[in-house]
């Protein structure tokens, strides 16, 4: 196994390669959202990605930024304590993706990708989002240490009309950073 970190320049290299996983991950979004999206991504301050191969072969990646302001909590249900949205650009790293070949799963790609992408990072807390029906993968973020912090609504464009939000606590000094309640 090859683990491998990559700046926004490097991982554009891989483009590639890494839409391929991602298309065999996720059969049923559009991938030309999802270049749209990539696009503007690669070009955020901070964007950093891992990516894993097994004999050579791209096996799956892990890749976020840290969230420069508070809209991704827009609408977030229910309402959290006063302050848990707030953002500076140093306090959450937002995953955006983690995607491993359906062919590689249950071999701890997964967590071995988002622990590597999230062991350096310098914020408090980092946080992802789920589709409502992903009731597999959100119990497998829970089993992770990861906590429910809400649901809100997707934009125009996205990939669904509401997404389940989880958080987890990046410093051990800081327990209050996994928590919406």
């Amino acid at each position: 196994m090859n683990i491998e970190h990559l700046d926004g320049d490097a991982a554009r290299d891989r483009f590639g390669e890494i839409e391929a996983v991602y298309a065999e991950a996720f059969p049923d979004y559009d991938l030309g959202d999802y270049r749209a999206r990539i696009d503007r991504l690669l070009r955020t301050p901070g964007f950093e990605a891992v990516t894993v191969r097994e004999e050579g072969v791209l096996a799956g990646f892990a890749y976020g930024a840290p969230l420069k302001g508070s809209s991704w909590w827009d609408g977030l249900e229910p309402a959290p304590p006063a302050g848990f949205t707030a953002e500076t650009g140093r306090r959450t790293f937002a995953v955006i993706d983690l995607a491993v070949r359906p062919s590689h799963h249950g071999r701890g790609l997964g967590r071995r990708l988002l622990d590597e992408l999230l062991a350096g990072r310098v914020e408090e807390r980092a946080t992802l989002a789920t589709a409502p029906h992903e009731h597999e993968i959100q119990a497998m973020y829970r089993r992770w240490g990861w906590r429910h912090a809400g649901r809100t609504p997707g934009g125009e464009g996205e990939t669904e009309p509401w997404f389940d939000l989880y958080v987890i606590a990046l410093r051990s000094d800081d327990p209050e950073a996994s928590s919406s309640r």
